[in-house]
């Protein structure tokens, strides 16, 4: 067997010309197709793509689109409202119509319904807040002095002092979309700034707006980290190589592969996501560990036998099968996160998989053509056993050789420990999650809270069934007392629905004496008419009654899942307490969504996690043909798990779907070194040797690149820790400490173990 590898390698080596050129067009081809793979950062990936909820939740958004769509500008001004603030609003409304927003609302132009007298008698009297005849600063400010209270204007105009006011617009449905939001955003943006106003404070926000600006950042920080990363491996490369054209082979196989999978990832009619888009960062860091195993002992091979072909057919061979145990093992780890059932989660491990294993697929086959064309370098090899990696090492063989039992007590204490502390961790995720308090949609976003609005909704989707109209008193009176139920809820800012528009219409038109909901379905059909005659689209904002469909809007707190979940619990409870007198109602929209969903991802996320470790065992017991071995290869893998856990309830950080994709991360970074350990050990223990010797002899062979390629990903990962995103420096956090962790336990607690392990046996298993 090892004969026909060799033979192979020899043949890449002897037709390195057509190999490179092969490869060459294929990544040009990748390169060409994948520049053509749409981009799409929709909330709704996050969302699973089938069951009951995912379907009321498309039915909810065929009826209710704004929901997500609104743009609002949040003006605060160091005037007293009048005539120039006004004025300056209308511009401001004009801003959102020029750029193509619809339904666009400003106190100007919200019409009122009341009864007057003229000429002795009653009559119903339909006017604007502001009329354009008679504005005057007086006016203006009388008008917001009398409907100060009304509920159809406080908290969605005006907050409840009237210190800030409001503009918003709708993006159309069919504008709702990455492209068409960013466009608008920015338009909406530029034009903004050219408005000469005296607003201390004018503050654009909304999901669409967050939706736009957020991934803006990401690309921010991803050139950051992929420019950064690729200058920090190269010093680092650098500094153990001392060829850069080595440095640069270990690059090699990582952009062919990353674009390869983003043509694939087109070709299957997908789009690069907020997360598919990280996927080369991770493959840069995941694709380096193989390469620097691969040219330390190319370059070992290479000074021992003088022959450059037989040096690269001799490396090959020899660490083939084991690259391809790290390359499947670490994809395995990724695909562990397919069992979510979240689409975008599910994309971002199988794509992320298939690039892990492309990048072994070109490490196999352009990296040995491309050595094959230095055939007459000489190298320097001073780099590769610096002083402290020969000092670890020598403290790695002092504490297996005497202190083993040691060892291994200390390291089952640090993962009890570690583990009874993750299993207090706290699930808790936001809405307008992983990002830093000092971002700039955070701090506009606790601005505008702090001021009495909301940005995000719950909405409970109400459905008639039968002959029933959810205008009938009965289902209003029940939305009425649903109303009542969650504005006295801590998390709600403003509860909106169509008993509001029914008691402000009957306000108008009664009296004030008589304030409340329509006593009888014709009484409330003449208040529709009136109120679709007067505004339709504030009357479809609540209430479709052709479709027999309603919604109750509830504009929330993004206070996190801790809160949010026994919110939407109590919802749930009250609707089985007391259910609507007909049809069905029930809690949807994107932030329901969201919510449920990450806090489900979380916690299915173990299960997940636990069927990659089985994959990851039975692997390695193939790899090995030893239960054994697999089973002490376990070990480094699960080590970085415990102490992440323990590391994130020390520094206070909670599970959410962003934290947890840090355990796939370390699960797929620790396994690669330690199958190359194990490898090597399997060679030395075949050969009969004592186990001593074999710890002793795999330590130095495979200690230096181990130390290498973890040195090389601590300092990669790093590049996080500048990022803008709260979450991103916590994956580099942890990320960092994990790697920390799997080099103890590859360097420190593995030969102790299998010290331990074999110390009866004296030798180790035959290989087979």
């Amino acid at each position: 067997m090892s004969v026909d590898k060799k033979a192979y390698f020899s043949w890449i080596v002897a037709h390195r010309r057509s190999v490179t050129t092969i490869a060459a067009a294929v990544t040009v081809a990748a390169a060409v197709y994948s520049g053509r793979v749409p981009i799409n950062y929709g909330m709704e990936q996050f969302f699973p793509s089938f069951g009951v909820e995912r379907e009321r939740y498309d039915e909810y958004k065929r009826h209710f689109a704004k929901e997500d769509a609104q743009f609002t500008i949040f003006w605060e001004d160091e005037r007293p409202p009048g005539l120039a603030m006004f004025r300056d609003l209308e511009r401001v409304a004009e801003v959102f119509e020029n750029a193509g927003l619809i339904d666009v609302q400003c106190f100007d132009d919200t019409a009122v319904t009341e009864t007057v007298e003229l000429d002795g008698e009653a009559a119903t009297y339909i006017y604007r807040l502001a009329e354009e005849a008679e504005l005057s600063d007086a006016m203006i400010r009388g008008m917001l002095d009398r409907h100060r209270a009304n509920n159809l204007f406080s908290g969605l105009l005006w907050n409840e002092d009237q210190s800030i006011f409001t503009v918003s617009g709708y993006l159309e449905p069919e504008l709702n979309t990455h492209e068409s939001r960013t466009e608008v955003e920015e338009a909406v943006t530029e034009a903004l700034e050219t408005i000469d106003a005296a607003a201390t404070r004018a503050t654009l926000a909304g999901v669409p707006v967050f939706r736009s600006r957020i991934p803006k950042m990401l690309e921010v920080d991803q050139a950051l980290f992929l420019g950064g990363g690729f200058l920090v491996f190269c010093g680092i490369l650098f500094y153990f190589f001392r060829h850069i054209g080595h440095v640069m082979l270990c690059l090699t196989s990582v952009l062919p592969a990353y674009l390869c999978a983003v043509a694939l990832l087109g070709l299957s009619g997908r789009s690069i996501s907020i997360l598919t888009s990280f996927i080369p960062i991770i493959v840069l860091v995941v694709g380096v560990s193989d390469a620097i195993h691969l040219l330390t002992r190319y370059r070992h091979n290479r000074s021992e036998l003088g022959d450059n072909e037989e040096a690269i057919a001799r490396t090959f061979s020899e660490l083939t099968v084991a690259c391809f145990y790290t390359s499947a093992t670490t994809a395995i780890g990724f695909l562990s996160l397919v069992g979510t059932r979240i689409g975008i989660i599910m994309e971002f491990g199988f794509f992320t998989a298939v690039a892990i294993l492309l990048t072994y697929v070109f490490s196999m086959t352009l990296l040995p053509a491309l050595l094959g064309f230095s055939a007459r370098l000489k190298f320097n090899d001073r780099g590769l056993r610096p002083g402290w990696i020969r000092a670890t090492l020598r403290g790695a063989l002092s504490l297996s050789g005497g202190r083993a039992s040691w060892v291994v007590l200390s390291f089952a204490i640090i993962s009890v420990v570690g583990l009874a502390m993750g299993s207090t961790l706290r699930v808790n995720t936001f809405i307008l999650d992983d990002m830093g308090p000092e971002s700039a949609p955070v701090q506009d976003l606790d601005w505008i809270e702090a001021h009495g609005f909301g940005v995000f909704q719950v909405n409970l989707f109400i459905r008639s069934e039968g002959d029933g109209v959810l205008h009938d008193p009965e289902m209003l009176a029940w939305m009425a007392r649903f109303e009542d139920f969650t504005r006295n809820e801590p998390l709600v800012f403003k509860t909106l629905g169509l008993p509001d528009l029914m008691v402000e219409l009957r306000r108008g038109i009664v009296g004030d004496e008589e304030i409340g909901l329509p006593q009888s379905e014709e009484e409330a059909a003449q208040l529709l008419f009136l109120a679709e005659m007067n505004e339709q689209s504030r009357v479809e904002d609540v209430y479709l009654r052709e479709a027999g469909v309603a919604q109750i809007v509830l504009s929330v707190r993004d206070e996190g899942s801790v809160l949010m979940l026994p919110l939407l619990e109590r919802i749930e409870a009250f609707l089985t307490n007391d259910p609507p007198p007909f049809g069905t109602a029930a809690p949807t929209g994107t932030a329901q969504m969201a919510q449920t969903y990450q806090s489900s991802l979380v916690q299915t996320f173990g299960p997940s996690l636990l069927i990659a470790l089985v994959l990851v065992f039975a692997a390695m017991v193939r790899m090995f043909r030893s239960f054994k071995l697999g089973l002490l290869g376990l070990v480094p893998n699960v080590f970085p798990l415990v102490v992440l856990m323990g590391a994130m309830k020390v520094l206070g950080v909670d599970l959410k779907p962003s934290t947890i994709l840090v355990f796939s991360i370390a699960f797929g970074l620790a396994v690669d070194d330690t199958l190359h350990f194990l490898s090597k050990l399997r060679d030395h223990l075949a050969a009969k040797q004592s186990v001593r010797n074999a710890v002793e002899h795999t330590l130095r062979e495979t200690g230096p690149p181990i130390l290498m390629t973890s040195l090389a990903m601590a300092a990669g990962f790093s590049l996080l820790l500048m990022s803008q995103f709260q979450v991103l420096v916590l994956v580099g956090t942890m990320t960092v400490v994990s790697v920390v962790a799997a080099v103890f336990a590859d360097l420190f607690v593995l030969p102790s173990l299998i010290e331990v392990a074999f110390r009866r046996n004296g030798i180790g298993p035959s290989r087979t």
